[in-house]
């Protein structure tokens, strides 16, 4: 037995004991590893188990789960989602998450609590996932439209600042956000949001349409100075709404642009010589002129980045979430006699 075993002064009884030691690290390391992930699993899921009894009609009893209903039911949830019902998609998504763990589903579903509205639960969710798995850009974006959403800006900056970090392109959320700030800011006044704006403008013209949205808001005349005509089809709608009685006529007079489309909606009674160059604008103009006055424009809105369409402006695209993606579409219809509603 001496003999088979070396002796604690022989070299190789320092190899057999650095790798014993090795050994004993790598087998406590893989078990503390096997052990952490456990913990966070069950830390991850335990506090869906408040959404289950109030949020999930799906029943063991009813439905019981096997492995190939998993993809099936996610198209369905996903085509509810679609639709506008969130709850059923809602439940499905916690059923399946219920049998499956799996953190896809799970961040999913905080997508779809976004979407509906339920920001508090959304949040949890994308914070436990954050918790996990820190390096999820996805997450970290949805997590910084939700803050935007709720004008938590400082936890808005926070989720940007972690994008940046894991170099990610941010600086249209950060114009974005910039914009959100002076828009939604209680402390300063109407001219000071005015001027505020202004800077940011020449900044990031990218804001061209929301600046000008607010503009028209806060301080006509200066709205009117940043009309032009290269740009006036992302600003068609608003200025059609128009009220009369932020109309400058003195500015109108100067643009043909302008002439043509005010003309067109019949707030000028001399047909300008020029026309704007947009095929509805310009047929009611030739409508005008030929004394049929019961024209009228209508307008919806493309996100150019996801191909969806949707009855109201907006700045984030409500399907996808992309910045600065609306395009604005007109079409004729039949003017009604009720007042036209202003968009601003």
């Amino acid at each position: 037995m001496n003999g088979f075993l070396p002796s604690y002064h022989d070299p190789v009884f320092s190899i057999i004991l650095i790798v014993l030691i090795a050994i004993a690290v790598a087998m406590v390391a893989h078990a503390w590893g096997v052990y952490r992930r456990e913990r966070l699993q069950k830390s991850l899921y335990s506090f869906l188990d408040k959404f289950d009894t109030a949020s999930c009609s799906l029943e063991e009893e009813e439905v019981p789960y096997e492995e190939g209903m998993a993809k099936p039911l996610l198209l369905l949830a996903k085509a509810f989602e679609q639709s506008g019902n969130y709850a059923k998609a809602i439940s499905i998504c916690l059923y399946l998450i219920r049998h499956t763990r799996d953190d896809e589903l799970l961040i999913y579903l905080g997508s779809v609590y976004l979407r509906a509205g339920f920001y508090q639960r959304a949040e949890e969710i994308f914070l436990e996932i954050i918790g996990r798995h820190p390096r999820r850009k996805d997450v970290l974006r949805q997590l910084e439209y939700l803050y935007e959403s709720l004008q938590e800006f400082d936890k808005a900056w926070e989720a940007l600042e972690a994008l940046r970090a894991q170099g990610e392109e941010t600086r249209a959320m950060e114009e974005h956000l910039r914009f959100l700030e002076i828009r939604h800011d209680r402390e300063r006044l109407p001219s000071e949001k005015a001027e505020a704006l202004e800077q940011l403008l020449g900044e990031e013209p990218s804001l061209y349409r929301p600046i000008l949205q607010e503009l028209f808001r806060l301080d006509t005349q200066k709205a009117w100075h940043h009309v032009r005509a290269e740009r006036l089809p992302e600003i068609l709608d608003l200025l059609w709404y128009l009220p009369p009685a932020q109309l400058q006529l003195d500015i109108i007079s100067q643009k043909p642009a302008l002439r043509a489309l005010y003309y067109a909606r019949g707030d000028l009674a001399e047909a300008p010589e020029e026309t704007l160059g947009n095929f509805a604008v310009d047929m009611l103009g030739a409508a005008r002129r030929s004394g049929y006055h019961e024209g009228d424009l209508a307008f919806g809105y493309l996100c150019t980045a996801c191909k969806q369409s949707f009855p109201v402006s907006f700045v984030r695209c409500p399907a996808c979430l992309a910045l600065n993606t609306l395009k604005v579409e007109e079409r004729l219809v039949q003017q009604h006699a009720q007042n036209r509603d202003t968009l601003l």
